[in-house]
């Protein structure tokens, strides 16, 4: 009987710590659900939230003409879609360009990139293009002030931005009607533009860390001419 009786009490006890270690897990369970929770509420938002809440966030044009060619960088640069070659001009014909510069009136993409015979246009270009190059110098002899590398630096952003978002309106309207031969070079000319905006940042730091490095050199020089220049003092 004495045996019977300590295996009840064992029996008890055993089932009172099953009882108690369960609800030990529940508790558990239950903080770590809310935790959860919590941790989910004040999460930051998903990438997909993000996009939502950045709309203008920049995005690559997509072709609904097919790729026939691949071209080189050289061809993108060159793609002329108002001066297209004998074999695609039926197919330019059926891109309304009035159209897309009343959707686009301010983009500098019509004053530095679309194909022109007007003079006066095309002078303006190469006198601007002039003055880049003077920029562009200046820049890479680290003689440019920061004002003057941002100056810069925001023209091509402004230009590589007009460009793609021309070329975004292209595909988004008429990319049925653009020619499969010039496809290839659309899509180059986009990535070489997006890479370019891509690279600014990091040509911004380091234009001006370097002409950071070039005025302290140049302090330091003129610091070491006053000194030589100083006359010695005189001995009796």
């Amino acid at each position: 009987m004495r045996g019977a009786s300590r295996l009840g009490i064992v029996v008890v006890v055993a089932a009172l710590l099953l009882i108690g270690i369960g609800i030990f897990l529940r508790r558990v369970n239950a903080d770590r659900a809310r935790h959860q929770a919590t941790a989910a509420a004040t999460a930051p938002a998903a990438p997909a939230a993000a996009a939502a809440q950045h709309p203008n966030a920049r995005r690559t044009p997509t072709w609904s003409a097919d790729l026939d060619d691949e071209p080189s960088e050289d061809q993108a640069y060159k793609a002329n879609p108002a001066a297209p070659a004998e074999d695609t001009a039926d197919q330019w014909g059926r891109v309304d360009f009035d159209e897309i510069r009343r959707a686009l009136p301010d983009s500098t993409y019509w004053k530095m990139a679309f194909p022109t015979k007007d003079p006066a246009l095309l002078e303006e270009r190469e006198r601007i293009r002039d003055e880049w190059n003077v920029q562009f110098g200046k820049v890479q002899s680290n003689t440019a002030t920061d004002e003057e590398i941002d100056a810069y630096y925001a023209e091509q952003q402004q230009i590589s931005n007009d460009y793609l978002e021309f070329l975004l309106y292209l595909a988004d309207h008429y990319g049925n009607d653009v020619p499969p031969s010039e496809v290839g070079a659309l899509k180059l000319a986009g990535e070489l533009h997006l890479a370019r905006l891509e690279e600014l940042p990091r040509k911004i730091a380091e234009a001006k860390e370097r002409h950071a490095a070039h005025e302290q050199a140049r302090q330091a020089w003129l610091e070491e001419q006053k000194q030589f220049a100083t006359p010695a003092p005189a001995t009796e």
